[in-house]
């Protein structure tokens, strides 16, 4: 194995223009583009491991310990995890500080998804989700419908198609949209469920996924997520991807945050 099969670093590009990440102006560099970062040098790094195969399957862990500022360089590194696996241990550098940590491993196909729960009905494919309540301006960014409850005690929203835009769509989802479509499921929740109000900021610190690496745009997907809370400080959702014409579970993400009101938010960045 290479040099530059065993250690992979480079910089994580920042554009602050960018209409996805940046959907509205941030005081330091969102976390899904560190996820996006950091898995785009992992999948690179394993498409010379795996001598070309594409990844069935993507399992990651990431935890974000402290804010990635704007104002100063970030390095991304990816270094194999010793033995016969196709995983990763990966991370974002600011000077001699660690942003962000985990791991990302990747399985060459994806199992037989199981039918654990019942079609999507057409009452979960209502309107986009309000922006507010996902924390996104630009409606484009929308990727989850109005949440609706089950009578067994269980939130679902379906996860919707950006609309179109200049050229044809891609055919497949990637994981970065996945976990964008989770991740504003999982702030909804957090103020239709757990009463969190409009202005708090939710400060993400984990990341937790095993999702296919990709998934047809015509596959019909949601979110689910058993009502409970998780007792301590932090928030925790652990939702399950699902196809929504069959059912079936097709995968898992879960995510941690500490939400803080502005004047929390304050004091937390001024340390």
């Amino acid at each position: 194995m290479t040099a530059s099969v065993i250690d992979r670093f480079r910089e994580l590009v920042v554009d602050e223009s960018d209409p996805f990440y940046f959907d509205h102006p941030l005081d330091h560099v969102p976390g899904m583009l560190l996820f996006s970062g950091l898995l785009e040098l992992a999948v690179r790094a394993d498409a010379l491991r795996a001598r070309g195969r594409r990844p069935g399957r993507v399992v990651a862990g990431l935890d974000f310990t402290r804010f990635c500022e704007l104002d100063r360089g970030t390095t991304l590194s990816c270094r194999p995890v010793p033995g016969r696996n196709r995983a990763w241990t990966v991370a974002a550098r600011q000077g001699a500080e660690e942003v962000c940590g985990g791991s990302v491993a990747f399985a060459g196909e994806a199992p037989e998804p199981s039918a654990a729960a019942a079609p999507l009905t057409p009452s979960a494919r209502a309107g986009r989700a309000p922006a507010e309540l996902v924390h996104r301006r630009r409606p484009e960014n929308i990727l989850v419908g109005e949440p609706v409850r089950r009578s067994l005690g269980v939130v679902e929203c379906a996860v919707l198609r950006p609309p179109a835009g200049e050229g044809p769509p891609p055919e497949f989802r990637g994981p970065v949209e996945i976990v964008e479509a989770g991740r504003q499921f999982a702030t909804m929740l957090e103020h239709e469920e757990h009463g969190r109000p409009i202005d708090a900021t939710l400060l993400w610190v984990a990341l937790r996924l095993d999702i296919p690496y990709r998934v047809g745009r015509d596959v019909p997907l949601l979110l689910r997520w058993p009502v409970t809370r998780v007792p301590g400080r932090r928030s925790r959702c652990a939702a399950t991807l699902a196809d929504a014409s069959t059912g079936a579970d097709l995968g898992s993400l879960a995510y941690e945050a500490y939400a803080v009101d502005p004047e929390q938010y304050e004091r937390t960045r001024s340390r």
